[in-house]
This record gives C-alpha cells, sequence and structure tokens, in this order.
C-alpha cells in the first residue's frame, strides 16, 4: 500500500471534519427529506429531526460508499433508533441546545469518510456527544444523565463489547466532574465513536483530561500519564510509545500542545488502541515534519515517503505551492484553530503513529476548492497504485465529490 495512505489518507476524513462550512450545512442546514421506511415508526419531534437530517447525510455517503443493502439497513436502523435520541433537540428556536465540543457550530455529530486505501472501499463513522433532551437546562445542567443512559443502552445493544479499559477510564477522569466548578472551557465530557463496517459496528469512547486536571492542578498531559500508570496492563515496559511521546511534548516546553483527549477501542485492551488527540498552534509545514516524525526521533524511510504525498496535498488545499515549508497559514484565533493531530499506539508499541487532521475548515478557501483538491489528490493515489479511475475497486474522488454535492 503507498505510503502516504498508510500514514494519513485514513485522516482526509479531517477534510470533512474541519471544512469550512460543511458541518452546519450538512447536519443541521439539510432542508427535511422523505422519511425512509427505516424511521416511519419514530413518532418523536426530536428523533425524527435528526433522522431527517443528519440520518440523510448519513444515508447519502453510504451509498456513495457501496455498502451493501442488508448493512446500510441496519445501520440506518441502528442509528434511528439508537443514536438520534441521544442527540438533543430540534433545532428550533423554543429548545435549548447543550453547546456540544464536537463541532464549531456545537452540533452533536461528526460525520467522516474513511478512504482507508487507493483500492478499498470506504469506511463511513460517526462520532458523537451523547446528550439528555434537558441538557444545559436546570434539570441537567452539566448533561450528567445522558451520557450514562447512552452508555447503558449500548452495553445492551453490544453485549459482547469489552468494558474493561473504559470501566477504568471512565471512573477515572470522570471522577467528580459534572459540577459547574470543574469546567474548563466546554462542558463535552466523554465522546463515542462507531465505525460502520460491512459485516459489523466498531465502538471507541474518548475521554475528556481538561475537568481533572484543573482540579488535580496538573497538565493534561501529566493526568493522562497518571491514568494510563493505574490501568490494568499499563505496565512501564509496555509504555515505551507514550514515553517517547511525552518526552517529546516536554522537549517543546509546558505549553506548546494542547492535549485533547484520550482514546480507546471498546475491545480487549491488548488489542486497543490507545490514541491522544492533541493540538499545535503552529500552522507551518515544517511543524507538521516534526509532529509527525517526533522531531526525526522516529525511524522509518516509509514517513518521508509519506510527508513528500502530504506536502503536495497539502500546498494543493491552501495555494502554497512556492512558499517554504516555515511559513505559517494566516492567523486564526479561534478555539478549535491550529492543527489537531493524533498519536496512535497499542500497548508494547515503540513509537506512536502521529496523524493529522487537515485543518481546512479554518484555513483553505472555501468548500468547493476542497472538493476538487480531494478528488484530484485520491484519484492521483489510485493511479499511482495502478487502480483505474473509472476501475471496478474502490471509489473514485469523483463519486465522493458527487455525494457532497448531492447534500449540499
Amino acid at each position: 500500500m503507498n505510503a502516504f495512505w498508510r500514514l494519513g489518507t485514513q485522516h482526509l476524513l479531517s477534510i470533512w471534519h474541519y471544512s469550512r462550512g460543511f458541518l452546519s450545512t450538512l447536519l443541521l442546514g439539510t432542508p427535511y427529506h422523505v422519511v425512509p421506511e427505516t424511521y416511519q415508526y419514530i413518532s418523536n419531534l426530536h428523533q425524527t429531526f435528526w433522522c431527517r437530517t443528519t440520518g440523510h447525510v448519513l444515508d447519502v455517503l453510504m451509498q456513495a460508499a457501496n455498502y451493501s443493502h442488508q448493512a446500510h439497513g441496519d445501520i440506518m436502523s441502528f442509528f434511528a433508533e439508537n443514536i438520534a435520541p441521544f442527540l438533543g433537540p430540534t433545532d428550533k428556536p423554543n429548545f435549548k441546545r447543550w453547546k456540544s465540543f464536537m463541532t464549531d457550530d456545537n452540533t452533536p455529530i461528526e460525520i467522516s469518510w474513511d478512504w482507508c486505501g487507493p483500492a478499498d472501499e470506504p469506511i463511513i463513522r460517526f462520532s458523537i456527544d451523547p446528550m439528555s433532551l434537558s441538557a444545559g437546562t436546570f434539570a441537567d445542567p452539566m448533561n450528567a444523565t445522558g451520557p450514562e443512559s447512552f452508555k447503558n443502552m449500548i452495553f445492551e445493544v453490544f453485549p459482547k463489547i469489552d468494558m474493561f479499559w473504559f470501566d477504568h477510564f471512565n471512573s477515572f477522569f470522570n471522577r467528580g466532574t459534572t459540577e459547574a466548578g470543574a469546567e474548563e472551557d466546554h462542558p463535552s465530557r466523554i465522546f463515542w465513536g462507531f465505525d460502520l463496517g460491512e459485516t459489523g459496528v466498531t465502538t471507541k469512547t474518548y475521554f475528556f483530561p481538561g475537568p481533572l486536571a484543573r482540579t488535580m492542578g496538573a497538565s493534561n498531559l501529566c493526568t493522562i500519564a497518571q491514568s494510563l500508570a493505574c490501568a490494568p496492563y499499563c505496565t512501564p515496559d509496555k509504555l515505551q510509545a507514550f514515553n517517547q511521546l511525552a518526552s517529546f511534548a516536554n522537549s517543546l516546553g509546558t505549553d506548546a500542545l494542547e492535549f485533547e483527549m484520550l482514546a480507546i477501542d471498546m475491545v480487549d485492551p491488548l488489542k486497543s488502541r490507545l490514541k491522544l488527540y492533541f493540538r499545535n498552534r503552529r500552522t507551518d509545514f515544517s511543524s507538521i515534519r516534526d509532529m509527525i516524525t517526533l522531531n526525526g526521533e522516529k525511524p522509518g524511510a516509509h514517513l518521508e515517503k509519506g510527508l513528500c504525498s502530504l506536502k503536495k496535498l497539502w500546498d494543493s488545499l491552501f495555494d502554497r505551492s512556492d512558499a517554504p515549508e516555515d511559513l505559517e497559514l494566516r492567523l486564526n484565533e479561534r478555539r478549535t484553530a491550529g492543527i489537531l493531530y493524533n498519536a496512535e499506539f497499542r500497548l508494547g508499541s515503540s513509537y506512536p503513529d502521529v496523524k493529522i487532521y487537515i485543518p481546512v475548515r479554518h484555513y483553505s478557501r472555501n468548500d468547493q476548492h476542497v472538493m476538487d483538491k480531494v478528488q484530484e489528490f485520491v484519484d492521483s493515489q489510485r493511479q499511482a497504485a495502478h487502480v483505474p479511475v473509472g476501475g471496478a475497486s474502490g471509489v473514485a474522488g469523483s463519486t465522493y465529490v458527487r455525494a457532497m454535492k448531492s447534500i449540499l
């Protein structure tokens, strides 16, 4: 497989995440659509709203990604029955909505398209910030009931899900942090992610160290380190990859990297990934190179090849073809500005794999420009892998663009 697909094309989904207008346009601004048969039995006003808006987006993307009829129907039913009830109230002005940190416009769900590889079928994924209908109101000011009810529902729907690490990290990070006084700059406490496979759904959870770190008077990174030190199976000899990342982060100075989340797969801990999400306010490509290679400490010739591909994509998305690598993108002071990364590893790994979420939402020209450049890049990667652009294997970039345009 081409090195860049291993390095970061999985995270071309980030182009969806941070696109300038996609989230607000697609998930809230999408007009109501005819209710498919899957939703006919739903009578709840709020649930119907999410099925007709976000559910429509999910439906279009799964069709474009060539999901089978059976998988498509199963996933749409899962969304309608188990996800939509936990997305909060409709957007009508007389309903107060919880200010989720999931997206910049506070929409509590984020849908992504994972390209996987140049000849592979894409996987559609989504993450949610589960909430109650009364979240943010006097009845449930800190959204204490939504995440708990959602967790119980998930364990009923997926009875074989592994709770071992979830119980540890949920107890560690969320002890006594549901009070308003523990809040940092956003109220979200836990996210859930779902990869929608052809043969089943896999689950991830994301924990925020910030509230506990503020309570303890420690940094987010130190708080994550403490959570790992007492986690089952996390013996010191198994945390070499984390120690490499922590050493790199500390070498940059106290405030250089802002650690946002720790994520786990809901599987046996010995098979689970650990993913640390961190933000760097620097937006020059030389800083990207430093992040992905841990300032040159991580070996591997494939990284340089992947970085060359990434540089081409970066330059095309941000019109930087003649710019030096140390030139930053234009200034943006929003909370979610800069570049988000995740460092992924398993117990026993020597080094983490660092992936970038390309921040087109804050820095790109417009949605059309992003779609054009994604299509060009994906199709060029397919050609390099000797997959015909019009061939039967995988999904061409033009298919993705058509799906997006049909939604917009």
